[in-house]
This record gives C-alpha cells, sequence and structure tokens, in this order.
C-alpha cells in the first residue's frame, strides 16, 4: 500500500506538526510505504518532498502571498485565518502522475492545492480536519451555533451585518458545493469536529471517522520536575502554569484574555508562588505586564525540550474558545502534566475532567481559577492525574495506536473503492 500524504508544510504551525507526526508513526512500520508532499519544507526527512528548485520555492511563496492578498477583498468581522485556494498549483499533476494508492490530504491551505484541484485527484482521497476551513466559506474557525452558515449554507441574508465588501465567504463555500461532488472520506481528530462536519450542510451525508493525532510518547514521557526545572533555569520554590500557543498572546480564539482574568482572581488571594510560564512565541510588543507573573520562553523548536518543560510544570492551561484536539494539551498529558481548559469543542477529548486535569464551565474565568487552584493545593491529586495522563496518552495516542487506525480505514478505502 502505497501513501501520500499532502500539507503545506511539515513544520510550520500546530497542523503542519501534526501532519508531521502521523508521517513518523507511518513510517516506523518499514512495511508502509509513505512520502509527504509539501510547499514548504523546513525538515531533513527523506520522506518529505518539496520544492526543488529556487524559482519553484518562489512561486510557492507569491502563489500563498496572492492569496492572502486577495482575502483583502472581504472585511470580516470573524478575525481567524482565512483561506481561499482558488490558484492552480503544480501539485495536482504531481498527484495524478504518482503511483500512490490513496491520498491523504492534510492543511493544504496557502494555495497548496485548489478546491478545483482536489475535486480533479485521480485517486482515492482521505482528508484529514485540522480546523474548520473544509466545511466553511474561507473562515477556518467558527462558532458551531444552530445558525452558523456552514450548518444552514452561505446565503446573501445570513451574512453578519459587521462584514463589509465581496463576501468571499459565501463565494468559495459555493465552489466548494460545485466541485466537491463526489465524497472523499473526513478524518477528525477529535468527536467534536466530526459532529460539526456531520451538521455541515457540504459534509452532512459524507463518511467521518475520529483519528487522534499522534504523540510520540517515547520523547513525551515523565521526567523529575526538579531536574526539568533545573535544565531550563525555572524556580525550584514555585507553583508553575503553562500557556502554550504560537502567537497565543496577540490570538482571540486562544483565550489569554481568560488566563489573565483567571490570574486576577487567584492574585486577590495572594497566589504570590504562583507563575505562569507562556511558550510558543516571543513577548508580545503590545503585551503589558501589570500584575500577571508571566515568564516568556520563547518558541521552543524542538519535542525534546517541550517534553522536558512540560515535566517542569504543574499545570498546563488551554483556555482556547475553540479548540479541535489541541496538542498542547495531549503533550502535557503524555509527560504526566495535568490540564485545565474549558469543557468545549475538542477538550473533553483531549481532557477527562477529575482524572487527568480540570473542565471549567464555558468561558467563566473564574472556574478556570477555581480549577487551577483545587489542583494546586492538593499534590495528592495532582500525582494521581499525573498518572492518569500518562496512561492515557499510552492508550489512545501512541504512534502504533494511531498508525494502525489511518492504515486500517487507508486499506478499506482501497479495498472497497470508494472513489
Amino acid at each position: 500500500m502505497k501513501v501520500l500524504i499532502v500539507s503545506h508544510s511539515d513544520s510550520s504551525g500546530g497542523a503542519a506538526r501534526a501532519t508531521k507526526r502521523l508521517l513518523n508513526a507511518l513510517t516506523r512500520n518499514h512495511n508502509n510505504n509513505v512520502k509527504m508532499y509539501v510547499q514548504v519544507k523546513k525538515t531533513l526527512d527523506n520522506h518529505v518532498i518539496g520544492p526543488v528548485s529556487k524559482v519553484s520555492m518562489l512561486l510557492c511563496m507569491v502563489r500563498a502571498r496572492v492569496g492572502q492578498l486577495l482575502i483583502n477583498m472581504q472585511r470580516s468581522s470573524n478575525l481567524s485565518l482565512h483561506s481561499l485556494n482558488v490558484l492552480p498549483s503544480s501539485m495536482l499533476n504531481r498527484i495524478n502522475n504518482s503511483d500512490f494508492d490513496i491520498v491523504n490530504l492534510h492543511w493544504i491551505n496557502g494555495e497548496t492545492l485548489s478546491i478545483k484541484e482536489i475535486s480533479k485527484i485521480n485517486k482515492p482521497i482521505v482528508m484529514t480536519l485540522h480546523d474548520m476551513w473544509a466545511f466553511c466559506g474561507s473562515e477556518h474557525v467558527v462558532t458551531d451555533s444552530d445558525d452558523a452558515r456552514f450548518k444552514i449554507g452561505y446565503l446573501p441574508t445570513n451574512r453578519s451585518h459587521q462584514d463589509k465588501n465581496i463576501d468571499l465567504d459565501r463565494i468559495n463555500w459555493n465552489k466548494k458545493v460545485k466541485y466537491w461532488k463526489k465524497p472523499f472520506h473526513i478524518v477528525t481528530p477529535s468527536h467534536w469536529l466530526a459532529k460539526c462536519a456531520q451538521e455541515s450542510e457540504l459534509f452532512r451525508n459524507w463518511s467521518v471517522t475520529v483519528i487522534p493525532n499522534a504523540i510520540d510518547t517515547d520523547v513525551f514521557k515523565p521526567i523529575s520536575k526538579k531536574v526539568a526545572r533545573k535544565i531550563l533555569n525555572l524556580p525550584l520554590d514555585k507553583k508553575l502554569i503553562g500557556f502554550g500557543s504560537w502567537m497565543g498572546g496577540e490570538v482571540n480564539n486562544k483565550g489569554i484574555d481568560l488566563l489573565k482574568d483567571s490570574l486576577s482572581l487567584l492574585f486577590k488571594n495572594d497566589e504570590s508562588l504562583l507563575q505562569c510560564v507562556v511558550f510558543g512565541q516571543e513577548r508580545p510588543l503590545n503585551f503589558k505586564d501589570d500584575h500577571y507573573p508571566f515568564l516568556f520562553q520563547g518558541q521552543l523548536n524542538d519535542n525534546v525540550t517541550l517534553a522536558i518543560l512540560y515535566s517542569a510544570l504543574d499545570l498546563i492551561i488551554v483556555p482556547s474558545r475553540v479548540e479541535n484536539l489541541p496538542q498542547v494539551a495531549t503533550e502535557a498529558l503524555s509527560c504526566g502534566c495535568p490540564v485545565v481548559g474549558f469543557n468545549t469543542s475538542g477538550m473533553p477529548d483531549a481532557v477527562q475532567h477529575m482524572k487527568t486535569g480540570y473542565l471549567a464551565k464555558v468561558f467563566e474565568s473564574s472556574d478556570l481559577a477555581y480549577g487551577i487552584k483545587l489542583l494546586l493545593s492538593d499534590n495528592a491529586l495532582l500525582e494521581i492525574m499525573s498518572n492518569n495522563a500518562r496512561d492515557k496518552a499510552v492508550k489512545c495516542w501512541s504512534q502504533d495506536i494511531v498508525a494502525l487506525q489511518y492504515q486500517d480505514l487507508y486499506r478499506s478505502i482501497i479495498e472497497n473503492k470508494e472513489f
């Protein structure tokens, strides 16, 4: 069985990291013939194939840039990332002229493949969703309310009154309706995203399978908290909570404002031994300290350092408003670090309430603060949760477990010729 994975990148962003981890999981079994096509290659993995010439690299950069410039024709009140995927690429011919048995599309935005080109792939397609773009218009993240446009269709009458200029969301959604006539198999890492896909007007009658993102549990594993803190030069005498996200301090969806509100409540009770370690980005230029005890670690580029950081922390906080299956949470849990977040979207797939962490009432900063304080004040409970977290990660997200689920899905689609 020859499998082709397609992604915009092999390392830039959470979706790219999740996709690369799937590649790693599949290639652990030498019976698998797996390659990965990308527009932006940053690793040295021989299984990853990216643009070779400087001209092709330049074209990829220009195409992505033009795509983002086109988005500016719409003024949207939704501040999440938007993508059109309308520009032709060289990727389609490479796919169709190859001898792969099945194609697994992942995060293919940045004009990696156009909507029309996806419909012309002449092989069975599995599309793994890392956000909501596939069944929305051009938006990557939206609320899943009953009147969400992805559930009832992008009509001229149901656009937000705050949005201005051309309705690119509607145009893009109609393009998907036009070209994606022949269903392909959808994979989502969380049950929440699967439910959204099944409730969408576009994918309502399509096959959807839930398969989580893989974690290398041999790398993401617990080590001594004291040793980890000494390696990273973190305080030994404080309770440390972590907040990790690429650009998380500047993206509303990641909920750092909710975390700040929670810390304000905690510090009313003089939690002077508490500090929050922020990783995944440098200190934002517009960030004001006030009285928040933040330590900025910057971007951590290797998994070993990340694993050490998780082991150094007492808790990880994931205060996001919308999440699929957050890798910050699954990585932390694999290292035995309990997670506190809101009981929303894909978080329940990651965190078992009062077993591996705490799920607060949706967007209630006071309950988030309560959960943080509850866990930090009970060392015995933290230790039980730490052990439960590690067990959960090994049983559900380890590479061999996830690879087997994908292999079974690929094989069933190829054998049943579902395309």
